[in-house]
């Protein structure tokens, strides 16, 4: 399934950067962000690592988890550039480009809990899999930990303590 996915060409954006996919071979938990970073190379990084602020909330998270497994992804495995090769928000069309193999990974992994990064990841996924008639009860939005870090510092531990919670509630 993932090397289906590492040879995407359903948009352009493989041009600037090959799919970004996790190597975790299960899950109970899936982290769904919008779009991928620029690495150096695809092979030694995942989606939403460490080196970010994003993963490092993450990780803290999943510290906080250690009984269960995580997978992380994007909406969007590859890189979307601007003109001047900075990093832009994917577009409607790509994120309709991608949506099948994010599908595929959930199909895949059935994650129990599927945690959506802010409100343009989670509203594209929510519409995309009502419209589709696709169940949506194991999805959940939270606010995108890096507009945590950057407006809501602060309560990084509120944060995390809330999202504790939902795991160890949902997931039996």
């Amino acid at each position: 399934m993932l090397e289906e996915i590492s040879k995407c060409k359903k948009c352009k954006l493989c041009k600037n950067q090959r799919p970004l996919l996790d190597k975790n071979n299960s899950c109970d938990i899936m982290w769904v962000g919008l779009s991928a970073k620029k690495v150096e190379d695809v092979n030694k990084t995942i989606p939403l690592c460490n080196d970010t602020n994003s993963g490092k909330i993450i990780e803290k998270i999943e510290n906080k988890l250690n009984d269960f497994r995580f997978y992380k992804t994007n909406l969007v495995k590859c890189l979307p550039l601007d003109k001047n090769n900075k990093l832009r928000y994917p577009t409607i069309e790509e994120m309709n480009s991608c949506i099948e193999n994010l599908l595929l990974e959930i199909n895949y992994y059935k994650p129990k809990i599927v945690f959506a990064l802010g409100k343009k990841t989670y509203n594209f996924i929510h519409k995309y899999f009502v419209s589709n008639n696709i169940d949506t009860s194991n999805i959940y939005y939270i606010e995108h930990p890096s507009y945590i870090y950057i407006y809501k510092r602060k309560y990084i531990d509120d944060y995390i303590e809330k999202i504790k919670n939902i795991c160890q509630k949902y997931i039996r």
